[in-house]
């Protein structure tokens, strides 16, 4: 019967040390000594959740951790950033497109040709915005930094759309 109460007894003993979030007195006192830098739950939270810094008996170790935590997330920010690239470049193309379909927009409302102009504008410019949203949302990045500029872009074309709509609407029947 000794036995397993040893063994309880030890398990008890060693488990904060072991425990996952915890955080160590190396940690504390480190975090301590940056409270004016970094805030101390902040510090104490990030440290204590890595097992590496977890386990540092000094601060050489705890900053060798932190320095590998700050390495994997500046990693993850640069994947981050290359699909951004990527993304925006095809948001790019679209633009690109929608800037060309709206000249021959221009064109054909210049000529008095409506119906050409609408379905134009439908079918190239309209939905290049969202495409370019949906596009940053669901990539791999998904973030989109300029939600604001597409949703002005889609509209503003929508309603460039809907105008020429009733401008061939009522050619057709008012026979302008």
């Amino acid at each position: 019967m000794a036995q397993p109460i040893a063994i309880i007894l030890l398990a008890v003993a060693i488990a904060p040390g072991l425990a996952v979030g915890s955080s160590s007195s190396v940690i504390n006192t480190t975090c301590a000594a940056l409270k004016i830098l970094q805030p101390y739950d902040y510090c104490v939270g990030v440290l204590s959740a890595d097992p590496a810094a977890a386990a540092a008996t000094d601060v050489a170790g705890v900053a060798a951790a932190a320095v590998n935590i700050t390495a994997v997330k500046a990693e993850s920010t640069l994947r981050i950033i290359t699909y951004l690239v990527d993304d925006l470049k095809t948001c790019r193309e679209y633009y690109s497109n929608m800037l060309e379909s709206l000249a021959d927009v221009r064109v054909d409302l210049g000529a008095g040709r409506f119906s050409n102009a609408s379905f134009e504008i439908s079918v190239n410019a309209t939905a290049r915005p969202d495409d370019c949203d949906i596009l940053l949302f669901e990539g791999n990045a998904h973030k989109d930094p300029f939600t604001h500029e597409n949703g002005e872009n889609a509209l503003l074309v929508r309603l460039a759309s809907g105008i020429i709509d009733l401008l061939n609407k009522n050619l057709v029947n008012h026979g302008f």
